[in-house]
């Protein structure tokens, strides 16, 4: 989409570019412009690229800086005088309107009733798998590894603590049953 000045726009910044003109005695910056119509650089310049477009100004781009000169002022009268063509505060509006809409997404996605939803159902999560952790046997890691189930291995060491007193007093070790 093209951006079209209205006739007011076009005219502010011919005028103030004719007047820096005859100031300054050479063509202005689009920021010396900006700056007498207290108006942003990047604006002046879209609205002097959309009057290079009509034969308006001319616009001579150097690698320190870019001048605005004015060449056929009368071609002026051919620009919209309503603002149909500068629908920026449509624009604005609509802008305004998908941000908005953004922000909502993100709230809804990374807000506080998410958020504790998200955290509530994660923590029961953990706790089920604490409690199936806790229902599951616990392996002895010091238990020997030919040990039969069932046996524990406080049984095995008592066991070969009743054979070693029996072989010191000369009897023969108790089996159990």
């Amino acid at each position: 989409m093209e951006f079209t000045p209205n006739y007011d726009q076009g005219h502010l910044v011919v005028a103030a570019a004719r007047v820096l003109s005859h100031k300054l005695e050479k063509p202005p910056t689009r920021e010396e412009i900006g700056e007498l119509l207290e108006v942003s650089h990047e604006v002046i310049g879209a609205v002097a690229r959309a009057l290079e477009s009509r034969g308006i100004v001319k616009i001579h781009k150097t690698p320190f800086d870019t001048r605005v000169e004015v060449t056929d002022h009368t071609l002026l009268e051919e620009l919209p005088r309503d603002d149909s063509g500068a629908d920026m505060k449509g624009e604005v509006d609509a802008f305004l309107e998908r941000s908005r809409e953004k922000h909502e997404k993100v709230e809804k996605l990374f807000g506080e009733k998410e958020y504790e939803k998200r955290k509530k159902k994660k923590q029961a999560g953990l706790e089920a798998q604490l409690k199936e952790f806790q229902k599951k046997k616990a392996v002895d890691p010091f238990a020997k590894p030919d040990a039969v189930e069932g046996e524990s291995p406080a049984a095995e060491s008592s066991e070969a603590e009743n054979s070693e007193a029996a072989n010191s007093e000369g009897e023969e070790p108790a089996q159990e049953k």
